[in-house]
């Protein structure tokens, strides 16, 4: 609007200028102009003799019209008028034409825009004397003079302008608009990768922390990944060591923290005691993620989780490599101490003493005075042996009522002979437990390196034959109220002649429903009497004999399910134990499949139950038996757990349904308060890993609330039944199988669950 309002502005000023007649004389007055610079004028009468000629802009312009009464159409552009004169200026053919017409009234208003044709006297003029050019206007003679031919359509150019000005505007607001979309696309694109970083960084902590990798480790990489999440900032951790004061360590390492501490974790070993803290902080003033809290978050949930892993691993592996009752290495940390010592031994050319030592009539001191008794007569000894032996000896339990010393001499001289001697005298004295007045007697047998072995192997064997025959060389008397001694080919003829049998223990739920049944072998000897596997499943397992008792146990098993009908109704599991022996052979697992479809009896309800140590030492053979018997739907019980071979690295890759707890943690329960947490660790980890667990050598009501408390479980023991002839089960078999009356023990303990869930 305002381009037109300067070009009619313009245009008025052209038509003034060029205007040359004096506004106060009269047409009659006025003479034609004669020179260059003026401009002729032509007698009225023409406007009375002659109709007007149709002139175009060329002849106008070009002066061949001067003087004549001429008519030319155009879009009027604008319309001056004041109270004397009008002019009209039109756009012909893209040239603009001035018209004037000197009246006392004022014309007609006309729209600009609007088809006219104009009449009138063309006037022109030469510019200047040195140019061509023609300075022309229309001097109209009156009102009619001027003709509307149309008036102006609704899109004109103001019409065209404000459009334009519309356009562009709507242009703005849709390129806004677009721009604001992709500006929110981009920071919502950037704010899903950044999620996905923050996701793949927490998922990559997790699988290193379910690795079980060393805390400091584990702390690394948690500040390695916040201080890549958090640009400009630097995270540190401080960690106490054993020993070393929380507040010392902080203040010596605190002047390491650069800049300001945005953030702190405190890194705790339980609610109470800290043992270090990360420390977030930054030198620079820049802003920080938005997201920064999260990252904080996530920063205390690792950081608490790789605390609790690692002090359970910790745990763990020291109860797998420790024994809980005496605190001594178990067999696995035995046998590793004993091939690094023979190692040095060989370097050195020394020479190295493996002793064995087994307690006499052990297992008359637990019958007779009771487990707690025999519990403490194995603290005491312990502590004997251990005041006899130097710092680089090692004593270690590798059996319920057998230990182990390996005694390095690098001197190379012989003193196993004297170190015998002085493990002896620690049964001189009787031992007081608890009033009673014990004496005890152990059997020693010894072997040297290089003499007797060059192997841990061959050491520890004849150690243990040496210990053997002074058992029972020397003390024969003693045998008696102890363990027998079975021969090979004595079990080979026992399992000829049918002197073995059967014996069943149920396992029953918290609330008393029967879960499963476990299969004890017993041989019925014509000298000994009915004796538990104690005495000969040693032997057994190291002739083929185990094969066969194996295959008799199976099938008798099965046959006794089958006819009391474990094979329908509620799922009983019946358990078989199978030694490694056993899963060594090649077709062991088509021959337990095999059986179960000649006795007709569902996989899923049989229970293949091996002890801890047999997975650890066995290779490929056993592991591809076990799969192959668990994918057929038979389950596999891991017996003993958390003693001696603890295989706490297999237990996510092999097929393992239940976990069984060894009696010792369940007997420990009552006086040891240290083995609490060993147990609820093993039953945590149970549990995540989807396993059932079984809690044996249930035989008084002390250890039931503790472990009622730690989360579902079966329970086995003399508290709740003592094996069972396979003969007298068919008595008790629907009585379980109905549900038996726990005792109070337990229905306290479930009502108080009860009432804490609620």
């Amino acid at each position: 609007m305002a381009r037109i309002g300067v070009v009619n502005a313009y245009f008025g000023l052209v038509c003034v200028l060029a205007a040359f007649p004096a506004s106060g004389r009269s047409q009659a007055q006025r003479q034609p102009i004669r020179s260059a610079g003026q401009i002729s004028v032509v007698s009225s009468t023409v406007h009375d003799q002659q109709s007007p000629y149709p002139a175009s802009y060329e002849e106008i312009s070009g002066g061949r019209a001067e003087g004549r009464l001429v008519s030319i159409s155009g879009v009027l552009v604008s319309q001056l008028q004041d109270a004397s004169s009008s002019a009209l200026i039109l756009n012909v053919g893209g040239h603009f034409v001035t018209a004037f017409l000197e009246q006392e009234h004022p014309t007609a208003v006309y729209q600009p825009g609007s088809l006219m044709r104009i009449s009138g006297i063309c006037r022109t003029a030469k510019e200047s004397a040195s140019r061509t050019t023609y300075l022309t206007q229309i001097a109209m003679r009156d009102v009619n003079d001027i003709q509307l031919i149309a008036k102006p359509t609704w899109f004109n150019f103001e019409h065209y302008s404000e459009s334009l000005s519309i356009f562009i505007v709507i242009a703005l607001a849709i390129g806004s608009r677009f721009a604001f979309l992709k500006w929110r696309r981009v920071n919502q694109t950037a704010w899903i990768d950044r999620s996905m970083i923050v996701a793949r960084e927490r998922s990559r902590i997790l699988e290193l922390i379910s690795s079980n990798r060393p805390l400091h480790e584990l702390l690394d990489e948690i500040c390695k990944s916040t201080a890549a999440l958090l640009p400009g900032v630097s995270c540190q951790y401080f960690l106490r060591l054993d020993g070393e004061s929380m507040e010392t360590k902080i203040e010596e390492q605190s002047t390491t923290v650069r800049g300001k501490t945005l953030y702190e974790v405190d890194l705790k070993e339980d609610e109470e005691n800290v043992r270090g803290k990360i420390v977030v902080s930054s030198n620079e003033n820049r802003a920080l993620p938005a997201d920064r809290e999260e990252i904080y978050t996530e920063l205390s949930e690792l950081a608490a989780l790789a605390m609790r892993q690692s002090l359970l691993y910790r745990g763990l592996i020291y109860h797998s490599t420790h024994d809980p009752l005496t605190e001594l290495p178990n067999r696995r940390l035995c046998e590793r101490r004993l091939a690094a010592a023979l190692e040095e031994a060989e370097l050195k050319s020394g020479q190295l003493a493996v002793i064995y030592i087994d307690i006499n009539r052990f297992k008359f001191v637990n019958d007779k005075y009771g487990h707690k008794i025999g519990d403490c007569y194995l603290q005491q000894i312990s502590s004997r042996l251990r005041l006899q032996l130097r710092p680089i000896d090692m004593l270690a339990r590798v059996g319920g009522d057998e230990f182990v010393v390996i005694a390095p001499f690098p001197e190379a001289y012989d003193r196993a002979h004297a170190l015998t001697t002085r493990l002896r005298k620690c049964f001189d004295d009787p031992f007081d437990l608890e009033g009673e007045s014990i004496n005890g007697s152990a059997s020693f047998g010894f072997a040297r390196y290089p003499d007797n072995g060059t192997t841990a192997e061959e050491l520890t064997r004849y150690a243990d034959h040496a210990m053997y025959i002074a058992k029972h060389e020397t003390r024969p008397s003693e045998e008696a109220h102890g363990i027998a001694i079975i021969t090979s080919d004595e079990l080979e003829l026992a399992l000829i002649r049918g002197r073995f049998r059967l014996a069943y223990q149920p396992q029953f739920s918290a609330a008393g429903r029967l879960t499963g049944l476990e299969t004890l072998l017993r041989l019925d000897d014509p000298v000994l009497g009915l004796i538990t596997p104690d005495a000969f499943i040693s032997v057994a397992e190291r002739h083929p004999v185990i094969i066969g008792i194996g295959e008799w146990v199976l099938r008798c098993a099965l046959e006794d399910a089958n006819r009391w009908k474990l094979n329908t109704g509620d799922p009983v599991s019946i358990a078989i134990n199978v030694s490694v022996r056993q899963l060594e052979e090649p077709g062991y697992a088509d021959s337990v499949l095999a059986c179960l479809k000649q006795h007709a009896f569902p996989p899923e309800r049989l229970e293949i139950e091996l002890i801890e140590r047999s997975l650890v030492f066995s290779g490929d053979k056993v592991t591809q038996q076990l799969t192959m018997l668990r994918n057929a739907g038979v389950r596999i019980s891991l017996d003993d757990f958390g003693t001696e071979q603890s295989c706490l690295s297999l237990l996510h890759k092999l097929p393992i349904d239940t976990i069984k707890l060894d009696r010792s943690f369940i007997r420990a329960m009552d006086d040891e308060p240290g083995v609490l947490p060993i147990v609820q660790a093993i039953v945590s980890m149970a549990h995540s890993l989807g396993k059932r667990v079984v809690a044996e050598a249930i035989e008084h009501v002390g250890p039931v609330p503790t472990l009622m408390a730690m989360g579902k479980m079966d329970f086995q023991g003399y508290l709740l039944s003592r094996p069972i002839p396979s003969e007298h089960v068919h008595l008790q078999i629907e009585e379980w199988r109905s549900g038996i009356a726990m005792p109070e023990a337990f229905l306290i303990a479930n009502q108080e669950k009860s009432n804490s869930l609620a």
